[in-house]
């Protein structure tokens, strides 16, 4: 999997590429193609490259050296077309010349200026040859043509043909076919020279898109507080973990989002917690930063220790069940086959999944959601799991949002003002019973008095109702 199939798929994703400060279209596709890590050997390697780069943005030192590559960055053209041409032997036209040349002058420059950065872990080669074989004159300048100091005799041609006294006469026609067909010459011949020198054109242009990449992310990383997972072999372990896109949603409202602190087994953890307790936006932002951690970025948390997972596996709302016609229980259930399926075959998975079976009714949801655990932990997967009902009879981990909190002092909880009471953290519940917190936020929520009598009415007669047959 590349980072360009993940962000049509994680709405997240998409919001942090989206802050990515690229300066090239080489570093744009660099971007897209960036891999999935799955072993770990790899992905640390990716990881201390990015730390590296880091560091470097970090001192103040450096920062005329990173001023001068962002300008050549920026100077960039897209060439990988006329490197196809050339890497199929093809003669260049002058334009493409150009744009080897143009490409030469601001590979060596930022290779400069890399060197200044004294970081070894991308290496440009040299393109000083790309330069003087398209630059004759050596004026170093971006522009080209079939210069005259190509050939003396193309060079006496065309004097010939500026002092001809009628440019339309035959012989100033003759003159003129001689330097085209000698021009097509010089063009051949400077194609095959720089066919010898492909290896390192095309290197070179990976080395700039791989340095724009690298710039990016640590700059994201700098700008936005992330930090460098640790990769773990058992554990995953959170302190602080936040949402990029929701912390920052909510402060542009004034409003202060509340991180979690987390651990993920190889087993499944069953979360509840009250309405508005922030249960899915947890799911969402683990699996957010489970891509980030795979695709070689630095993750939303103050720390983190990250086990690495073969797939990130969902069921957090049914947006799909629309497109595909499907009912919202059948697309639920098809999604659960297929996670089922992925980890009969002993994929290494992450499994985030939103309170299982509840468009349907309640007794035949317990017992899907029952089920669904069980499963899950008999085959040792990885997965939270949040739900709303009461009565699971499974002995897997629970945690509970501790949700919402009266105010000591006189002041009222209202719509305004319910987010500052609501406490979003975590704590180990051993109980079968979750939260019953829906009335008393709609309550709050000053929704229509009728509509809350009665439904206390019905909630109390069934929890009789519940007693009786117990």
């Amino acid at each position: 999997m590349t980072l360009a199939n993940a962000i049509h798929q994680q709405n997240g994703l998409r919001y942090i590429t989206g802050l990515l400060q690229l300066h090239s279209s080489a570093g744009r596709q660099r971007m897209l193609s960036q891999k999935f890590f799955t072993d770990t050997t790899g992905l640390e390697k990716e990881l201390n490259l990015l730390s590296g780069m880091v560091e470097r943005l970090k001192d103040t030192e450096y920062q005329g050296a990173f001023i001068s590559i962002i300008q050549g960055l920026m100077q960039l053209h897209d060439i990988q077309g006329t490197l196809n041409n050339l890497d199929g032997r093809n003669v260049l036209d002058d334009i493409e010349l150009f744009e080897i040349k143009r490409f030469a002058l601001i590979a060596d420059e930022i290779g400069k200026q890399l060197k200044m950065l004294d970081y070894n872990d991308i290496k440009l080669p040299s393109l000083n040859d790309v330069v003087e074989l398209l630059d004759p004159e050596g004026n170093r300048t971006a522009h080209f043509f079939i210069y005259a100091a190509y050939s003396e005799k193309l060079a006496q041609l065309r004097n010939k043909l500026k002092a001809a006294e009628d440019p339309q006469s035959d012989e100033a026609h003759v003159l003129h076919e001689k330097c085209i067909e000698l021009e097509d010459s010089i063009r051949q011949e400077l194609s095959a020279k720089l066919w010898a020198l492909h290896s390192d054109i095309s290197l070179a242009w990976q080395g700039v898109a791989e340095l724009d990449f690298i710039m990016a992310r640590a700059r994201l990383a700098i700008d936005h507080h992330l930090v460098q997972p640790k990769i773990s072999e058992e554990v995953t372990t959170f302190k602080g973990l936040f949402h990029p896109q929701v912390k920052a949603v909510l402060e542009q409202e004034n409003r202060t989002f509340q991180p979690w602190d987390i651990s993920l087994y190889p087993a499944p953890c069953l979360i509840t917690g009250a309405n508005m307790a922030g249960k899915t936006v947890l799911l969402k932002t683990l699996a957010l930063n489970q891509y980030l951690f795979q695709f070689g970025f630095y993750v939303a948390a103050a720390s983190a220790e990250m086990v690495t997972v073969e797939k990130i596996m969902t069921g957090i709302g049914d947006e799909q069940s629309e497109l595909s016609g499907l009912s919202s229980f059948a697309a639920e259930m098809l999604n659960i086959q297929s996670i089922i399926a992925s980890a009969r075959a002993g994929n290494k998975l992450l499994v985030l999944i939103d309170e299982p079976a509840r468009t349907t009714n309640p007794h035949e949801g317990i017992a899907i959601a029952n089920a669904l655990i069980d499963l899950l932990e008999k085959l040792n997967v990885r997965s939270l799991i949040t739900t709303h009902y009461s009565g699971l009879q499974t002995h897997c981990r629970k945690l509970r949002v501790k949700g919402l909190s009266f105010p000591r002092n006189s002041e009222p909880i209202t719509v305004a003002n319910i987010n500052r009471y609501m406490d979003y953290s975590l704590m180990e519940h051993s109980h079968d019973e979750v939260p019953r917190e829906a009335l008393q936020i709609a309550q709050i929520l000053d929704i229509d008095s009728e509509l809350i009598r009665r439904a206390k009415h019905y909630a109390d007669q069934n929890e009789k109702n519940i007693v009786e047959f117990l």
